[in-house]
């Protein structure tokens, strides 16, 4: 099974908080405002596509990032809307406690 890495880091040129996914091969960032983020990542677990409820959430060069959760996948679409993506990512559902956990560990003091 491939093993996935979640890191968040404080942007202090744009007061952004950008997320970084990464597995044995591929790499994503995401960038966010921490508003974003707090109001945002604890909607993702209802965001189902099947039922068009993908939630839109920080950027990937400079491209919305469509998040959505299904049968025990998170799904994160990189496009201008969620039907006409430029790539997609398919991770399991159960990284979102760690993307909370480490989106939990900055110190809102490093934001600007």
């Amino acid at each position: 099974m491939e093993r996935f890495d979640v890191r968040a880091d404080a942007q202090l040129d744009d007061d952004n908080v950008m997320l970084t996914l990464s597995g044995d091969s591929w790499l994503l960032n995401v960038n966010a405002s921490p508003v974003e983020w707090a109001t945002g990542l604890p909607r993702v677990p209802g965001a189902d596509h099947a039922q068009r409820l993908d939630m839109r959430l920080g950027t990937c060069a400079r491209h919305p990032v469509w998040w959505s959760v299904s049968d025990g996948q998170l799904t994160m679409s990189v496009g201008q809307d969620v039907e006409s993506y430029d790539f997609v990512v398919t991770l399991p559902a159960a990284l979102l406690s760690e993307i909370q956990a480490q989106l939990d560990d900055l110190d809102s003091n490093d934001w600007g």
